[in-house]
């Protein structure tokens, strides 16, 4: 314990440039706190902190710390007691000192010895990066969910206002926010897909990348901190985490090529990320107000982005440069969508427009109002129509010269966000009640709906079982209105055979009686025929006498 104490004091001492490693400072800590649960001969967990290589080898739960980053490092996580199982177990949690000590090891490169190089964090596994850029179909079948989990990751009253959601850009998948969770849909069958849950606080924007293999979800906790994740869509694994912001993250998008990663935030900057190691590899500062939109080119050459001052900037994304100054807004920038040639981008604006500016000169090629007190969302679908919605409560559908095509209305009420399925078949409406809606775009008639706080497996297995109860009662008495019709049918049936053999009989008779009727009527005319003759015999005897 002296030992430990001995360290912490040398190091609060230190100068800057001293360093802090595991042999001069952290084993002592170790040893004076953890190593009697965390040992060769009884290590919790599969973690052994006797020695630097045991613990670079981790425990059953994977890396106890990741170089360079002690947010993300469990050991300093639990240590922090940021996160449970609270350590060290059932004593007094470390000192601040302590604390901090640990921090700045694994953010210096958990150094091993002063003489020692600083290690870098090993980058995932999962390969991001394309052998070749794709702004088209993929081939093959597009990535669906493959029997991913439905469980909610939170479970709230009722749901909140819809911040954001997306649509595959391949295949019947609606991607929702929920409360810390995103929600995965099937748009043909509205069936649920998937929970993808968001520790880091609550979504505030959803993309897919331009494939449909990842789902990029930006967010986190305001005034405090803010991260984007990315998840395979097949697998539901979560395979990126970048960005350390100090607020949470308005919007995320990530590049066709799956290198490169945007962010834009309440701190005016835009950040871009190398996805294989999560180094920052631009850091513009030229917005003056909030950046509400960021949004790649399909071909990933260009980022636009948006802010809350009606700013739009066009930037070169290998370089960072400024390419376009896009003017023209009045209002803040709610949404913006590229066309899927890369050629065209569309602004959505609080203004109420809705803007297009083309690539080859950064010139408004067109702009009309959308909606009136404010458009809140635009798309594109792969034929070139735009859909939107705004502050009149209205859906409407674009030609690309701004005539309308169409509008829907009766959303009970304001539309937050839209978007078009994957065929531009249908279209998806989130409100700000919390309401996802589905609606058919020829017959502009709602054809579902989507939860953006969907209950628990139990409650729905409940529901279903008393559906199946309420199913078999309704198919029983069905039964039994089946069986007494049928007896109806057939005592009916009965007295209609007793009537048809009547009316046999009686026709029977009456041929009978209409026979014999024409044998008298024939009797009678041969005797009507032989009193004749007889009466001209009698007058001819008659007149001879």
């Amino acid at each position: 314990m002296k030992r430990a104490y001995l360290s912490l004091l040398i190091a609060a001492g230190a100068t800057a440039q001293e360093k802090t490693t595991w042999e001069d400072h952290v084993f002592s800590l170790m040893e004076a706190s953890c190593i009697s649960c965390h040992n060769p001969d009884k290590a919790k967990g599969g973690l052994d902190l006797s020695s630097y290589s045991n613990l670079l080898k981790g425990g059953s739960s994977g890396g106890s710390v990741v170089p360079g980053n002690p947010d993300a490092s469990l050991l300093y996580k639990v240590t922090a007691h940021l996160e449970e199982p609270y350590m060290p177990h059932k004593k007094d949690k470390l000192s601040d000192a302590q604390v901090a000590l640990l921090k700045n090891w694994i953010a210096g490169g958990i150094l091993e010895t002063a003489s020692s190089k600083a290690k870098k964090a090993k980058k995932s596994g999962f390969n991001l990066a394309l052998k070749v850029t794709s702004t088209g179909k993929p081939e093959g079948p597009p990535p669906m969910p493959e029997h991913l989990a439905l469980e909610p990751h939170v479970l709230s009253e009722r749901p909140a206002a819809i911040s954001t959601m997306a649509t595959s850009p391949w295949a019947p998948i609606a991607a929702v926010a929920g409360q810390k969770q995103a929600l995965l849909y099937n748009t043909d069958t509205f069936d649920p897909l998937a929970v993808l849950p968001y520790d880091e606080g609550f979504i505030e924007s959803l993309k897919f990348s331009s494939n449909g293999s990842l789902l990029v979800a930006g967010g986190g906790r305001g005034g405090k901190s803010g991260r984007v994740i990315a998840w395979d869509v097949k697998t539901g694994r979560q395979v990126l985490k970048v960005g350390q912001e100090f607020d949470t993250i308005l919007s995320a998008d990530i590049t066709a090529d799956q290198t490169t990663v945007a962010v834009g935030s309440p701190s005016k900057r835009v950040k871009l990320h190398d996805t294989s190691d999560g180094e920052m590899l631009h850091n513009i500062k030229k917005h003056s107000e909030w950046v509400t939109a960021v949004a790649f080119s399909p071909d990933g050459v260009l980022l636009a982005t948006g802010d809350r001052n009606g700013g739009v900037f066009i930037w070169e994304t290998f370089s960072g440069n400024l390419f376009y100054t896009l003017n023209g807004n009045k209002g803040a920038i709610t949404a913006i969508s590229w066309r899927s040639d890369s050629n065209i981008v569309a602004t959505a604006s609080e203004d109420g427009s809705v803007r297009l500016f083309v690539m080859t000169n950064g010139r408004e090629v067109k702009s009309w109002t959308g909606h009136g007190g404010g458009t809140s969302s635009v798309h594109f679908a792969h034929n070139g129509q735009l859909v939107t919605c705004g502050r009149d409560k209205q859906v409407k559908i674009w030609a690309q010269d701004g005539k309308q095509i169409k509008a829907i209305g009766g959303f009970a009420d304001l539309p937050l966000e839209v978007a078009f399925t994957h065929n531009a078949k249908r279209i998806i409406v989130g409100d700000w009640l919390g309401n996802v809606t589905v609606w058919d775009v020829d017959s502009s008639k709602q054809v579902g709906t989507l939860s953006a706080n969907p209950p628990n497996l139990a409650s729905r297995l409940n529901a279903a079982q008393k559906h199946v109860v309420a199913s078999e009662a309704a198919e029983k008495k069905a039964k039994q209105a089946l069986e007494t019709a049928k007896a109806v049918t057939a005592a009916k049936a009965k007295q209609l055979s007793i009537q048809k053999v009547a009316v046999t009989t009686r026709t029977t008779e009456k041929q009978k009686a209409d026979a014999d009727l024409a044998v008298s009527k024939q009797q009678m005319a041969q005797a009507t025929a032989s009193r004749d003759a007889s009466t001209r015999n009698l007058k001819l005897i008659q007149d001879k006498l």
